[in-house]
């Protein structure tokens, strides 16, 4: 099963034209504060984010039908070409807090569906998908393993695992679409190739279940994440007059997660080892840096500039470690006896030695 595949099975369904469009960022209250440029390979992070999924009552649901939302983000990573698929369904609108409601309200907002990874260049592809899922026992048991397969994986830190069940979650798409109780309700696969001169920005996108032609598309506008409609950006009210899904590609030019990635224990054993303060284990702390620049450098979650900017964070963090402990090492069994504890004096006397031992100067 491929994406491919996947998307040949949806145009095939009787579905009528959705509104499909990019919205400016003069629309935007966000993209208005919050200068843009273009994406240029190997300087910045992108993520995918559903800002918005917005069910309408006309549909029946979670009375007859669940909604599942499906995303698959294409693009360059450690040198090949990589699908990341990730769906959202009622088990996990439930395992964030949110009770499945009736229909007429946001059902979820604000989640992550691909990233944080470093854009490399070439194409990037978009491909969102709302099904609705008929209401019977053995859709729904499918649509909860898939689901789990879905989260099991953080995909921001462990592509290359995630990666390795990312068929498993295609082809069980495909098998619940092939039960007859699936039904794509709206979707849209967009590409994103620079080569060819398209643009590609941080910007908001909206997959509107209505036709383009009953829409004032220049009244679109977002707001706090949201699409709103109206003449203009103050007064706009929230969109309701069908069910629809915002998304966004979001840039960055660093990440802050970096503790949860693949090299972080290089950086902790290093360190560990400069706390030491002798000599034989200073060594031990220079292979694991060696080793931790090797990785740091050939890492295909960070840009080079962020991967140079830790290492020097990383080599200078190392050696403070080491002096400190050397400068303790020094000090004499005097300097180190805190006394006891007997009395209002000894106590005094044993504060001020601390404090001497705090106040060194490395």
């Amino acid at each position: 099963m491929t994406i491919k595949t996947l998307w040949e099975q949806i145009q095939k369904s009787p579905t009528k034209t959705p509104t499909r469009l990019k919205i400016p960022n003069t629309r935007s209250d966000h993209r208005q504060t919050t200068p843009t440029q273009p994406f240029q390979p190997n300087q910045q992070y992108f993520q995918i984010r559903i800002n918005e999924l917005y069910l309408s009552t006309s549909r029946k649901w979670f009375s007859e039908y669940d909604p599942l939302v499906f995303a698959a983000t294409e693009f360059i990573y450690d040198k090949k070409a990589e699908t990341v698929p990730f769906v959202v369904g009622p088990s996990l609108i439930e395992k964030n807090g949110q009770k499945a409601p009736t229909g007429g309200s946001t059902i979820f907002s604000n989640t992550r569906v691909a990233g944080l990874h470093p854009y490399r260049g070439g194409r990037l592809t978009l491909s969102i998908v709302l099904y609705r899922v008929k209401r019977k026992d053995y859709a729904q048991g499918l649509l909860k393993l898939i689901e789990s397969v879905s989260s099991a994986i953080d995909f921001s830190t462990a592509l290359r695992s995630y990666t390795k069940v990312a068929g498993v979650l295609l082809t069980g798409i495909e098998t619940l679409f092939g039960l007859g109780d699936t039904e794509p309700v709206i979707a849209i696969r967009k590409e994103f190739d620079p080569s060819a001169g398209d643009n590609l920005e941080p910007s908001y996108f909206a997959l509107i279940d209505k036709p383009e032609s009953e829409l004032k598309t220049e009244q679109l506008w977002v707001r706090d994440n949201q699409l709103v409609y109206g003449a203009n950006l103050a007064e706009a009210k929230p969109f309701r007059e069908a069910d629809f899904v915002l998304y966004s590609i979001v840039q960055t030019s660093d990440r802050n997660d970096i503790t949860t990635l693949p090299f972080y224990p290089l950086f902790e054993r290093a360190k560990e080892a400069a706390l030491q303060g002798d000599d034989k284990s200073w060594e031990r702390a220079k292979a694991n840096l060696l080793s931790l620049h090797q990785t740091l450098a050939l890492s295909p979650d960070l840009t080079p500039t962020q991967a140079k900017q830790l290492f020097a964070n990383f080599l200078e963090e190392t050696r403070d470690a080491y002096r400190t402990a050397q400068e303790l090492g020094s000090l004499g069994s005097d300097e180190l006896d805190l006394g006891s504890f007997d009395d209002e004096a000894s106590i005094q006397d044993s504060l001020n030695k601390a404090i001497q031992i705090l106040d060194l100067k490395f």
